[in-house]
């Protein structure tokens, strides 16, 4: 009866360091998929105009639209400044954030590098080997970064990628 004791008290020993070594880890993985809205990333371009009442120059700024990444609705700046470069603030992405995404006038156009586009030069059909030479490609419909794609650069064929 002892032996058998021991037994039990041994298994619910393991059973419980068990429970408390898979709820650990799940709290661990829990928290690297929070659900924290990302900060504003803004890149700001120091631009020298001339002050035209003074004709001395006056330090502006500039505000680039594509590096605003956030899950809050983008400051009116960054709204302006897509606006301007004829884009569009759509959610994107697996968690919906806010991006300025801006369609380029040559999509489908062919080509064998991303200096050939406005913006990059993809593999259009099924995924092929990397590394082949001679790939010709079609320019990108818009500066989106999300979704699978095969790059093509200098003509040669890059490994896949698939963006969330």
């Amino acid at each position: 009866m002892i032996k058998i004791n021991n037994d039990v008290s041994l298994k619910l020993m393991v059973n419980h360091s068990s429970k408390i070594a898979i709820s650990m880890f799940m709290v661990f993985c829990l928290s690297a998929c929070g659900i924290t809205p990302s900060s504003t990333v803004q890149t700001q371009t120091p631009v020298t105009a001339v002050d035209v009442t003074k004709n001395t120059p006056k330090p502006t700024t500039t505000v680039d639209p594509l590096a605003y990444q956030g899950c809050v609705y983008p400051p009116a700046d960054i709204v302006q400044a897509c606006t301007a470069n004829e884009g569009t603030i759509t959610k994107v992405g697996r968690q919906q954030c806010h991006q300025c995404i801006i369609s380029y006038a040559d999509a489908g156009k062919s080509c064998q590098d991303s200096a050939d586009c406005q913006g990059t030069c993809e593999n259009k059909g099924e995924f092929i080997a990397p590394g082949l030479p001679n790939q010709v490609g079609q320019c990108t419909t818009d500066s989106s970064p999300f979704g699978c794609r095969q790059l093509i650069k200098k003509g040669i064929t890059q490994p896949a990628i698939c963006v969330d």
